[in-house]
């Protein structure tokens, strides 16, 4: 009895282009959410009306095991590599709104600096760092 080898069978990803909205066909339009935890990077690419097209993470990025290494700005650079070669060049995206879910670090000037490097164009970068629920009232009088 002789047992054939199969071939492996490698699957890309599927998307119908139509399904995302990038405003015009020549300066499409993306927006980046970049947001750090305590152990992670997340950066989700979306389109004009917030659809998620892909989440990317330190963690599945491949960067390494240790918590340290996934949460430093360097982690930033891998996680662009995979970005960029999976979805930018697919849909051909020339232009990125910025949008930080976090304080100004060094993780948003190296994502800049990536940009630039593959030659995309930041339209602009905005703040939506989350804000304490009781934050307006007054501190308890102290006891004596």
């Amino acid at each position: 009895m002789i047992l054939e080898k199969k071939e492996k069978k490698l699957y890309k990803y599927k998307w119908d282009k139509l399904h995302f909205n990038f405003g015009d066909k020549e300066n499409k339009t993306a927006k980046i959410y970049l947001k750090k935890t305590w152990s992670n990077i997340y950066l989700t690419l979306c389109d004009l009306n917030n659809k998620v097209i892909i989440c990317k993470t330190s963690g599945n990025s491949k960067i390494s095991e240790s918590k340290r290494r996934k949460k430093i700005a360097m982690a930033i650079e891998t996680i662009m590599k995979y970005l960029y070669n999976e979805t930018i060049l697919l849909f051909n995206i020339k232009n990125i709104e910025i949008i930080l879910k976090m304080r100004i670090r060094s993780h948003l000037y190296t994502l800049i600096k990536r940009l630039k490097y593959y030659k995309i164009n930041i339209v602009s970068i905005i703040s939506r760092k989350k804000i304490a629920h009781n934050g307006i009232r007054k501190k308890k009088l102290r006891r004596i």
